[in-house]
């Protein structure tokens, strides 16, 4: 019998890493540890060369089922354990990063000649990615212009170009186009206008803070929201936003910097899409308020120095399954939309004459925990362990047989740093001259953060062990391989 190349991946959830001296049978559910012949779990660099079984090690993790229930003599618990993993073949060792959520933007400069009296400014829109496909069954595009639609014909006070006018405040000719394009059906599921922090409600006043302006902040999922603070005896009673930063979510925990770096806030999001500067000063609007009076537009907007910028962003949608109705085939999100943005002129045509287009590439999540779970129950099939689905009575089956352990050991709401170890044996007695190896790769799932919101501990002790197998390879193997972090996962 021939062999051929087999390749084979297998899934850990990591919890703690063991220290020494720790037998497999006594880790807990998702402690692991690095195992040798006398199944002991101790950290790699303290195995010497020459306690290695057949220079072998294991990798062990305590089960997350009371009882393994699958198989002919069922009923016992086992830890779960890697193939004996050889120093010599291990070709490479990497870990992904902690990486949220980031939505598309695209961000419109235009300057105080965009929007000449008598002509429309005109604005295009194209979104791109798998969801806009898997939607429309095509890209999608929509064009808008300065002269609104029906809702935003309104006849507000500047809309329309006084006698003498030269040019429409551009700040408006970029809400009308918006607001035109952002009630296209067609893109509507997918685009929305730019928001940021519109209030903050102190969660905690901290110690230490002295009242400053433009005080940085720092968490959540946004970034550049400064704030301006009052202290009473070093605690902060009063925290105004400065600048409301992007890509934040509602509720949003940050930290203030300074002081005790101990004071946090809680972010309201809202729209907020259009920065207005007039002789130099920015300020931040939503098209609404543009449009409704709250800002008053300038009739002569190239003596006043008035400059806009709108930003929309690419609806991210994180498709998630609640517990009753998971189902390792159902379909969720694997990729963000990606919007482009061009200003035009009437016939259609790209201008950049007067105003400019910038924009983020949107990133998903890694690792999302429904991943996770996914890649779990995957892994245990190989190994023929069943997880039921798609029957009535197959929750009853996975309580039974405690695969609901494994389910309930994956938060489905938090993200994952992966470590991948990639080993390569070759086999040398295969007669037919056909390159063969047996190479798999193991995955370690820890979660980005512990219970209280600050980053995993858990991360640094793998972090640790990956840097010890690593110097283990080297030495005394000679085999030169390199910890490589911060990589996208598979």
């Amino acid at each position: 019998m021939a062999y051929f190349n087999h390749a084979f991946c297998k899934s850990f959830l990591v919890d703690s890493v063991a220290g020494s001296a720790v037998a497999t049978q006594d880790l807990t559910a998702g402690q692991i540890g690095v195992a040798q012949g006398d199944w002991s779990a101790v950290p790699p660099k303290a195995i010497p060369a020459a306690a290695l079984q057949k220079n072998l090690f294991y990798i062990a993790q305590g089960s997350f089922m009371p009882k393994d229930k699958v198989g002919t003599h069922g009923g016992y618990q086992e830890s779960v354990k890697s193939k004996g993993i050889n120093p010599r073949y291990i070709t490479r060792l990497w870990s992904s990063v902690c990486q949220n959520a980031q939505a598309s933007t695209v961000t419109i400069n235009v300057d105080e000649t965009c929007a000449p009296c008598g002509d429309l400014f005109y604005l295009r829109v194209d979104v791109k990615g798998s969801p806009a496909l898997r939607f429309l069954n095509h890209n999608a595009y929509a064009i808008g212009d300065s002269s609104g639609s029906a809702a935003l014909n309104n006849n507000l006070p500047g809309i329309c170009c006084v006698d003498g006018q030269e040019f429409l405040d551009p700040a408006v000719a970029l809400a009308k186009a918006a607001g035109m394009l952002l009630e296209d059906p067609i893109i509507t599921p997918f685009v929305r206008e730019g928001q940021g922090a519109t209030a903050l409600s102190i969660t905690s006043g901290g110690t230490g803070y002295s009242g400053a302006t433009g005080v940085a902040t720092t968490g959540g999922t946004g970034s550049g929201l400064t704030v301006d603070t009052v202290d009473t005896a070093g605690v902060l009673t009063t925290v105004v936003i400065n600048d409301p930063g992007s890509g934040y979510t509602d509720g949003d925990v940050l930290t203030v910097t300074g002081g005790g770096g101990n004071a946090t806030v809680t972010v309201t999001v809202g729209a907020l899409g259009i920065t207005v500067t007039v002789g130099g000063t920015p300020t931040v609007y939503s098209i609404e308020q543009v449009l409704d009076g709250t800002y008053t537009p300038s009739t002569d907007p190239v003596t006043d120095q008035v400059t806009a910028a709108l930003t929309l962003e690419g609806a991210y949608v994180d498709t998630q399954f609640g517990d009753c109705s998971f189902d390792t085939r159902d379909f969720y999100e694997k990729e963000p939309v990606q919007l482009f943005a061009s200003i035009l002129d009437e016939t259609g045509d790209p201008c950049n004459e007067c105003g400019s287009t910038t924009r983020t590439e949107g990133v998903m999540a890694q690792t999302q925990g429904e991943t996770v779970l996914r890649e779990v129950l995957l892994h245990e099939r190989y190994l023929q362990s069943p997880y039921h689905q798609g029957a009535k009575d197959s929750m009853r089956m996975n309580e039974i047989e405690g695969f609901d352990a494994i389910k309930e050991a994956v938060d489905r709401t938090v993200l994952y740093k992966v470590y991948y170890i990639q080993h390569s044996i070759p086999r040398l007695n295969n007669p037919t001259g056909t390159f063969d190896n047996d190479q798999y790769v193991y995955q370690f799932f820890v979660p980005c953060l512990d219970a209280t919101g600050a980053v995993n501990p858990v991360i640094a002790d793998m972090d640790d062990m990956f840097g010890d197998i690593a110097n283990l390879c080297n030495s005394p193997y000679g085999n030169p391989i390199t910890f490589d972090t911060n990589v996208d996962a598979l």
